[in-house]
């Protein structure tokens, strides 16, 4: 899976204000990497012991801010554990106030303000890095230009809107921004943002070469004490400043399950204590054994073809409406989900959007599987069926290349699928695969794919500038940054979505949003397929607690300093 940069989903802009006024103030109740307690105590639990969790993709490095952010368990396995945050998402992708600030800024409270836009954040006195130095404005201040400043950033969405970070005293962020930035909860913290200790970095801004394979500082619960190819191993930050949120368990252990077969065995045999497995045809059926407990949800992966429009034949619109319209995304649903999550149906918003969000226009409800009119749109496009079946162009055939990760069951049935539909309508296609690292940190972000089948993570802003923006396309002229992996260029498109960007109520950013998808299904940038469920299993017999309660969250494992032997 990839993790996108401030992603949309369910919530406006307003609610989450509203939502964080009423909340942040209860400090003590926020613990920095997601579950909460009261502060009068924790309760009776066992303490103590070690926890393996089994991973099924694993990342080859672990820095936030490059292309290794591409893969979302690089988060889930290090870099949400360790690196602290502004605003944190809860359960449900609401943003919330973390323990790094006293309270999240709102008009009420000054910390938002208009004419020009400025966030106001106060650091907690108390919240300090691992070494017992003080986390502080400098430290915000040199995050946002390791944002801007990095060799292959991977979006800098939201701090280039950035015009002066301000820092009164050591404890107080003034953040001045050019115009409204309506997602500005998801900088610095939210779905994928952190703040990095600069004292860290005494090379400067551009970290690039950085955080390759440690974390050597920590603002959380949890401190990342080594990492490699085999194993990531988080201990217990003893000078984490909210005492009621340290660990309970003595050590967690992350090690690679990238193969689901393996990963479920190792899960039934006792040798890891907890998975997170994608699905693949019949993977809960597996999933049944003495103490072995799992949660099954939808939640905020979006999975489909991602068409990559800088390669031909893909540049034609036409061609892309023809995949579009070969493609039966209903026995997709039917063969590949519906046998173990039966509930979930097609995904038809034409941006990274959940159905039942606010933001979703359903503009793909009325796509059908329609070969036929498929060849009556390539034969109008100057192609010429063969005497084989399929369709040519100028000496070419139409013979697309499918890619994906080598090994992921569920998207290898897909693409078998993908190919039997397709050849109805005239369309060739084979199969080209790579290891995750090589597809999402080589392959996607230098745009050498055709047509991608993966999942995007998303946060809760229904933003979607940093993937489809015209200069967020990755290129040897940027040095490849930016997240717009289709290479769509629609000028009207990007004009909106800035304008979306710059507006803060939620009414009007929707009418915005919705225009932006209709000229994304209009060019036929993408094919969505269906929300990705989401799994968590655990052994009961080792592990107890909170185990399941963000199964559908974009930040799985963020509530682990709650997990603890039964």
């Amino acid at each position: 899976m990839r993790r996108i940069l401030g992603r949309p989903l369910i919530l406006v802009l307003g609610v989450a204000m509203a939502a964080m006024a009423c909340s942040s103030s209860t400090k003590s109740a926020n613990n920095g990497s997601g579950a909460t307690t009261t502060a009068a105590g924790a309760p009776n639990v066992k303490k103590g012991g070690n926890l393996v969790i089994g991973a099924e993709q694993w990342p080859d490095c672990i820095n936030p801010i490059t292309q290794c952010a591409n893969s979302s368990w690089m988060f889930w396995v290090t870099d949400q554990q360790v690196l602290p945050k502004l605003m944190y998402l809860d359960q449900k992708n609401n943003f919330k106030a973390s323990p790094v600030i006293t309270e999240a800024p709102t008009a009420a409270n000054g910390g938002l303000k208009n004419n020009p836009f400025t966030l106001t954040y106060h650091l907690d006195p108390k919240a300090v890095w691992d070494d017992m130095s003080p986390i502080t404005c400098d430290d915000v201040s040199f995050t946002e230009q390791a944002y801007l400043k990095t060799t292959g950033t991977l979006s800098t969405v939201g701090y280039d809107q950035v015009d002066n970070i301000a820092c009164p005293d050591p404890k107080t962020v003034v953040i001045t921004f050019k115009a409204p930035f309506a997602d500005w909860p998801d900088m610095f913290g939210g779905n994928q943002g952190h703040v990095l200790k600069k004292a860290a970095f005494p090379n400067g801004p551009d970290v690039s070469k950085d955080m390759q394979t440690s974390l050597p500082f920590s603002g959380t619960p949890w401190k990342l004490q080594s990492f490699s190819k085999d194993q990531a191993v988080l201990v217990p930050n003893a000078n984490y400043w909210v005492k009621a949120d340290l660990p309970y368990l003595d050590q967690v252990t992350f090690v690679p399950r990238t193969d689901q077969d393996t990963e479920i065995t190792s899960l039934l045999t006792g040798e890891v204590s907890a998975i997170y497995p994608q699905p693949s045809p019949g993977y809960t059926k597996k999933l049944t054994g003495s103490n072995v407990q799992f949660t099954a949800t939808g939640g905020f992966t979006i999975e489909g073809l991602w068409y990559n429009l800088s390669k031909a034949p893909m540049n034609d619109v036409k061609v892309r409406q023809a995949v579009s319209m070969a493609v039966d995304r209903s026995a997709i649903v039917d063969t590949i989900i519906h046998p173990d999550t039966p509930k979930l149906g097609i995904l038809n918003c034409s941006g990274i959007w959940v159905s039942d969000g606010p933001w979703c226009d359903n503009s793909y409800q009325d796509l059908k599987y329609d070969p036929a009119g498929a060849k009556t749109i390539l034969q109008a496009d100057g192609w010429t069926l063969g005497a084989d079946g399929i369709f040519a162009k100028g000496g070419t055939k139409l013979d697309l290349e499918l890619n994906t990760v080598t090994g992921n069951t569920r998207r290898e049935n897909i693409e078998q699928l993908v190919i039997q539909q397709a050849k109805a309508a005239g369309i060739g296609m084979h199969v080209k695969n790579y290891d995750r690292t090589t597809l999402f940190q080589t392959v996607i972000p230098h745009l050498n794919h055709t047509i991608g089948i993966y999942a995007q993570v998303a946060s809760s802003d229904p933003s979607v500038t940093s993937i489809f923006a015209c200069d967020q396309i990755p290129s040897a002229a940027n040095k490849f940054s930016g997240q717009n992996d289709d290479a769509w260029c629609n000028q009207q498109a990007t004009t909106l979505m800035q304008q979306s960007d710059a507006t803060v109520d939620p009414t009007a950013r929707a009418t915005i949003i919705k225009q932006v998808g209709k000229l994304v299904h209009d060019d036929w940038v993408w094919l969505p397929f269906y929300q990705l469920p989401l799994t968590t299993a655990w052994r009961t017999d080792k592990v107890a607690g909170p185990v399941d309660d963000y199964t559908g969250s974009s930040l799985v494992f963020y509530n682990l300093n709650k997990w603890h032997q039964p």
